[in-house]
């Protein structure tokens, strides 16, 4: 059974989808990783296919992070670009939590996103949401 001093060593890895005016202008905002402070967010735009997820997500923040936390336990949904061969590839290297099909998402930063997201002001670019949720996740409680 698992206390509270393992769950300290759990990060968390999570990410939301907006989407800008009528038309599918999909903008994924990514959080970075860190441990018990609001990380900076990583705004993408297009579809998050699985080696863009190992290259600009993965590579780049996950496991330069991971690798000065030698006790970290990394953790993300079963979303189609975390399970994909490439993405477990990497993380091969790396301690995970692994995370059953259809099991509920523990996130804590989940419920980030849901007050985010109801406070959001309606954005037709890609530049005003990154500086709305940029804004809002630096004022949230």
């Amino acid at each position: 059974m698992w206390n509270v001093t393992d769950w300290k060593k759990v990060v968390f890895s999570d990410e939301s989808r907006f989407v800008l005016g009528t038309d599918d202008n999909r903008v994924r905002v990514w959080r970075r990783p860190a441990y018990d402070s609001r990380s900076t967010l990583i705004v993408m735009r297009g579809t998050l296919m699985d080696q863009r997820y190992v290259d600009d997500i993965l590579r780049t923040h996950v496991g330069p992070f991971l690798n000065c936390l030698p006790e970290a336990i990394f953790q993300q949904d079963n979303a189609r670009p975390h399970t994909a061969r490439v993405a477990q590839d990497f993380l091969c290297h790396f301690q995970t939590l692994p995370w059953p099909a259809r099991s509920p998402d523990l996130s804590p930063v989940e419920h980030v996103w849901d007050q985010l997201k109801r406070r959001m002001p309606s954005c037709h670019s890609v530049h005003d949401l990154e500086l709305a949720v940029q804004d809002l996740w630096v004022h949230l409680p």
